[in-house]
């Protein structure tokens, strides 16, 4: 599966092996450009604004690249996301070593085929009633389509943890997660990431 990427600089488009179209991300944001040894899971927006996932292509002795759709909410996408990550870890004899798993995009600032590695962020997908009460030192951030609401905001605090609505669309998660790290560059972005589901 490696090299199957056919970028469209008009649509900026991915198309699958099967001829089908995902419409990544596009956003100004720098990331890894060369992965070896990667196989694709696809998740496709349908005629009906649904998630139609393909996941037959990939291996788990490789490196998954997570084709998602930019159209696609979070609340659609994210319980599958946490499901396959959680099978690619998995021990099995053919993982000799970890791999990781990457959200692929098109970097704007150059217009090249990107790769986001998440491997070290946990999601927790909450109902809206159910949030976590934070420790005092934390600066929380509520992301809703491209609006920040933040909490306790004192340059004292130094980490940051996000919480994103889930019906934010991936373009616009993506997007947030550029933002939120160059709006606090000094600050220590929580690894886990709250994701309210309804």
């Amino acid at each position: 599966m490696k090299n199957i990427f056919i970028i469209l600089f008009i649509g900026l488009t991915i198309i699958s092996c099967n001829k089908r179209k995902v419409k990544v991300p596009v956003v100004a944001m720098n990331g890894e450009e060369e992965v070896t040894n990667n196989s694709a899971l696809w998740f496709f927006y349908d005629d009906n604004g649904k998630l139609d996932l393909n996941e037959h292509n990939r291996i788990s002795s490789t490196n998954w690249f997570f084709n998602v759709d930019k159209r696609l909410a979070l609340k659609e996408v994210m319980p599958e996301i946490i499901r396959l990550f959680i099978k690619h870890h998995e021990k099995s004899p053919h993982n000799t070593k970890p791999m990781k798993n990457y959200f692929t995009y098109v970097n704007s600032l150059n217009d090249h085929l990107s790769f986001y590695q998440f491997d070290s962020i946990k999601y927790v997908l909450i109902p809206n009633k159910k949030r976590p009460s934070f420790i005092k030192d934390t600066l929380v951030v509520e992301i809703k389509n491209r609006n920040f609401k933040i909490q306790n905001n004192t340059d004292s605090l130094n980490v940051v943890q996000p919480i994103f609505y889930g019906d934010m669309n991936f373009q616009e998660y993506l997007s947030a997660k550029a933002q939120l790290k160059k709006r606090f560059i000094k600050k220590t972005i929580s690894k886990k990431e709250y994701i309210i589901i309804d």
